[in-house]
């Protein structure tokens, strides 16, 4: 719990060749109006001039750079070197909002039983002008594992105690190593949402493809939910939800599979269906809609497979 009115918070961004967007970060973060932040910034081992960047600001923030090795580890360094209370990971390329961290000390410092608090955020373009408004929902375990949707999202802080429990997070993922960090510290307390709008995601017109990765996204998403229900001493009410979150989560991995990849999406998509059919004649009709002209999209060899129930099809 934070018993000191203004606790120390760390701030950890990672950096991966980011040297046209990162200054724009970090100035949101040495700009916060609250005085007490350790700004921790990373080069995982950029090959641009992220770096150089980096250095014009070393005497206000601390900075580490080695060689590439990932996101996931790279924020679990942080984790390590961090000395706050309260931590926020914040990637390069997603500036804070003013007043994000003073509101967030706040926070968890009238809700002491809270151990993650996340904000609601504004999806923005590479030139900082917001797309849309992402108001997030209120905090429920069961609705973030059923639905599949990791509720925390930019500008999460959450208590450094619960961090050292968790040991971090888990280097076997890749693409869901977040969703799985907040999926297991919300088995140990409460999370919830502060609502004010603090933080930012940036889209890139250039991103590379999904389908180019869609497959091993995928597999992760399943992975996901295989490793928490993997876990012991689960309480019923997560047990209860078993069939509904393996749903959810192949119509994600269905979703991230992309373009490229029709007869993996069309397997998830139908792999999710058949987990939770009642779902998808009420809650989750637009999905089914999906599902259905999903199909209808595709040639007829396909469509032939998946009604005789032919699984080469789909491997």
């Amino acid at each position: 719990m934070v018993d000191n009115p203004k606790p120390l918070v760390s701030i950890i961004t990672p950096a991966y060749n980011r040297a046209d967007l990162i200054e724009e970060t970090i100035l949101s973060v040495l700009n916060q109006d609250y005085p007490y932040i350790e700004y921790i910034v990373l080069d995982d081992g950029s090959t641009d001039k992220t770096l150089e960047v980096i250095k014009r600001y070393k005497s206000k923030l601390i900075f580490r750079t080695h060689k590439n090795m990932g996101e996931t580890r790279t924020v679990n360094k942080g984790f390590s070197i961090a000395k706050g209370e309260i931590v926020c990971v914040i990637s390069s390329d997603d500036p804070l909002l003013p007043k994000a961290v003073s509101t967030a000390v706040e926070f968890l410092n009238k809700n002491k039983d809270i151990i993650v608090a996340y904000p609601d955020w504004n999806m923005i373009d590479e030139n900082a002008k917001k797309i849309d408004h992402i108001k997030t929902f209120h905090y429920s375990y069961t609705n973030m594992l059923r639905w599949h949707h990791c509720f925390p999202g930019p500008g999460a802080f959450i208590r450094k105690s619960v961090i050292r429990t968790l040991e971090g997070r888990d280097t076997q993922f890749k693409y869901v190593g977040d969703f799985d960090f907040w999926l297991r510290a919300g088995l140990i307390g409460n999370f919830a949402r502060i609502p004010k709008t603090l933080a930012t995601f940036r889209v890139h017109s250039n991103s590379a493809s999904v389908s180019a990765k869609g497959k091993a996204m995928a597999a992760e998403h399943i992975k996901l939910v295989n490793k928490i229900y993997s876990l012991p001493n689960l309480p019923k009410e997560i047990k209860k939800i078993k069939k509904e979150a393996y749903s959810s989560a192949h119509y994600i991995a269905g979703v991230v599979a992309g373009e490229g990849l029709p007869s993996l999406r069309i397997k998830h998509y139908l792999l999710a269906f058949l987990q939770k059919p009642s779902k998808y004649l009420g809650e989750y009709r637009n999905r089914t809609k999906i599902f259905i002209l999903e199909i209808l999209n595709q040639p007829l060899k396909i469509k032939d497979a998946l009604i005789r129930g032919r699984k080469s099809v789909c491997e």
